[in-house]
């Protein structure tokens, strides 16, 4: 296996925002190129197994990756941690979401004026699939737009959704974790609108910290924690995996030289 990693970032996902973390990675002295979907699953390989890997993109690309190519790690994805299910429990005393059922899609559309009724405000509630590959973003819907809105999950009579009263938000920031360690942060939005702005203030980092003090369960060695304002207070918004997630404006220098660490630990 080689030292270091090599990065394959999927070509064609985050538009030139990307370019500078391809850029930071070959700046630290490793091999990083593009690849497509069908690259990584059709074959040839870029990289032979066995190999130090990460790969960065969407959820099918890097679960196509991890599971079928013999990299390590190949990426940092655990779907059933990440996963609503997985982690709510953990982190509930922290989460924007307290109030909230999770309950199958079609299941959730014959109880409509149910949970309407219990959870919503204003005629409308929060709903989300509680998977990490969402079928449909999370967001505020109105009773008439109730089932069109929920219809991706009609398919598949496993597939389950949160429904939680809404929540008023402020700045939404997120974090990169590495084991008990934030090793980065960004603004990515403020009031439900995309803000991007480096860093996070003390208060938010200090929060973060604080949960990873007292939940010592972990999705995965590299993970992300979404955390927002709502009424004078932080919550947390969700938990996303590192390698499908985007870094807004985290410093991608210590990103980058950790995520290595941990690929080359594997």
């Amino acid at each position: 296996m080689t030292l270091r990693p090599s990065w394959l970032l999927e070509a064609g996902v985050y538009g030139p925002e990307i370019e500078p973390l391809a850029a930071e990675v070959r700046r630290q002295g490793m091999r990083c190129e593009f690849v497509g979907y069908r690259e990584i699953v059709k074959g040839p390989p870029p990289v032979p197994p066995g190999e130090c890997v990460i790969v960065y993109g969407t959820y099918p690309t890097v679960r196509h990756a991890m599971l079928h190519r013999g990299w390590a790690p190949g990426g940092w994805c655990s779907p059933e941690n990440l996963d609503c299910t997985g982690y709510y429990p953990h982190f509930a005393p922290y989460l924007l979401n307290a109030r909230h059922v999770i309950l199958p899609g079609a299941e959730a559309v014959r109880e409509r004026t149910r949970l309407f009724v219990e959870y919503g405000r204003d005629g409308r509630v929060f709903a989300r699939p509680t998977s990490v590959h969402k079928l449909f973003v999370g967001r505020l819907i109105e009773g008439t737009d109730f089932e069109a809105a929920l219809a991706p999950t009609r398919y598949d009579p496993e597939t389950r959704v949160v429904i939680a009263e809404p929540r008023e938000i402020g700045r939404e920031w997120r974090l990169v974790v590495a084991g008990n360690e934030v090793i980065a942060g960004s603004q990515y939005a403020d009031g439900g609108t995309r803000v991007v702005a480096p860093a996070c203030p003390d208060a938010v980092t200090a929060f973060a910290r604080g949960m990873l003090e007292s939940v010592h369960w972990r999705p995965d060695d590299l993970f992300m924690l979404d955390v927002c304002e709502a009424d004078d207070e932080l919550r947390l918004v969700e938990l996303n995996s590192f390698s499908c997630s985007w870094l807004y404006a985290c410093d991608f220098a210590r990103v980058v030289e950790v995520a290595s660490g941990v690929a080359t630990r594997w």
